[in-house]
């Protein structure tokens, strides 16, 4: 697979993964600030810049028009899936505007339909969004992991490693039944054979 790493505009907080010298970097808008502020130099910054204030001095830089159809961080997406990419790590989109963490859902659903994967990292949450694949969550001790139905009904939901275990499960898509799940020291992982789920846990 081959991997991107973006930064969105909100501040990281939490130490990152390290890029690799083969990884695709795009800062987006405001990114751009929190990746240089991380030692970090983007391949690629794109945005309208209307949240950084100002076009910056950078190399690859794509300026984008403020009355558009899609988000900084969304158009980054783009880029990258033309480029190859299909393993997405975004930083900085998770949390602030609701509105904006809500696109950012919609942005990792459109990876999972590419075929790709992805993890958007948040200092308090993160989540990631998978379609007839598997997800593998992070071990920990305690904390709590959440999973919703994006398609109208996800059929073969499976479920190990957490408090409360399912296998080939029915979700919906409008109910509450997979909120707040526990992190028990297990190994967890979640598993949908037809349908796309949004996972959401604790960071």
């Amino acid at each position: 697979m081959k991997r991107c790493i973006i930064f969105g505009a909100l501040p990281v907080g939490k130490p990152i993964l390290q890029p690799n010298a083969d990884d695709l970097i795009i800062a987006a808008d405001n990114g751009y600030a929190v990746a240089s502020s991380l030692g970090i130099t983007p391949d690629i910054t794109v945005g309208d810049f209307d949240s950084l204030g100002s076009v910056p001095d950078a190399d690859n830089l794509i300026l984008l028009d403020t009355h558009k159809n899609d988000t900084d961080l969304e158009h980054a997406v783009n880029l990258a899936l033309k480029e190859g990419c299909d393993d997405f790590i975004v930083y900085g989109a998770v949390g602030g505007r609701l509105d904006h963490t809500l696109g950012n859902i919609a942005v990792a659903e459109q990876i999972a339909l590419a075929g790709g994967r992805s993890l958007f990292i948040g200092d308090d949450s993160s989540f990631t969004v998978i379609r007839n694949a598997s997800f593998t969550a992070p071990l920990k001790s305690d904390g709590r992991i959440s999973v919703f139905s994006l398609s109208e009904v996800s059929r073969g939901v499976s479920i190990s490693g957490l408090m409360y275990e399912v296998a080939d499960f029915e979700l919906p898509r409008a109910v509450t039944r997979g909120v707040s799940n526990e992190f028990v020291g297990k190994p967890a992982r979640i598993s949908v054979d037809d349908g796309t789920l949004l996972i959401v846990y604790d960071t």
